[in-house]
């Protein structure tokens, strides 16, 4: 009887459906268009909320800012960092990510006005982390710029781009 009426809640074209009691539904009929990237960049990161741009995109849109931010590049290798960004380890051998993210609550203390720019181009090891980065990320109360090789639309973060 119960899995009788799963069965006839359950759609597989895409429809919304409010159960409400064991009898009646209300469908909507027409496709959900749900875009897998973000619709609008935003026109500054912000803390708990990361961006995501290209190299030539960061360093584009901070030239642009009236006050330069300190930044930390957030890499496995101090030569990866750009335009004299400061570095931050993202991976150290026989270190484990419990230990990366005690350095990364330590540089948050230690410079409270800083931004971190985290590599996820191709090529670099990405940051050795407990949770998913995507889901760290969004814990850390910082302006964040995830820096990756291609596109910078991305599924997970928002695109920066400063008002013209």
């Amino acid at each position: 009887m119960a899995l009788d009426w799963l069965e006839n809640t359950y759609s597989l074209s895409r429809e919304i459906q409010t159960v409400q009691g064991y009898g009646s539904c209300m469908r909507r009929r027409e496709p959900l268009d749900v875009e897998p990237n973000w619709r609008h960049p935003l026109p500054m990161p912000m803390p708990y909320q990361p961006v995501c741009v290209t190299q030539f995109e960061a360093v584009e849109q901070i030239a642009k800012l009236s006050n330069k931010p300190r930044i930390f590049m957030w890499t496995d290798a101090e030569r990866n960092c750009l335009n004299g960004w400061e570095f931050l380890a993202s991976v150290r051998q026989g270190v484990p990510p419990q230990g990366i993210e005690a350095e990364l609550n330590a540089w948050m203390e230690q410079y409270p006005n800083a931004w971190l720019a985290v590599d996820l181009r191709d090529g670099i090891m990405p940051p050795s982390t407990t949770k998913p980065i995507e889901e760290y990320l969004a814990s850390i109360p910082r302006q964040i710029l995830v820096i990756v090789s291609g596109d910078s639309n991305s599924e997970v973060w928002p695109k920066w781009s400063l008002p013209v």
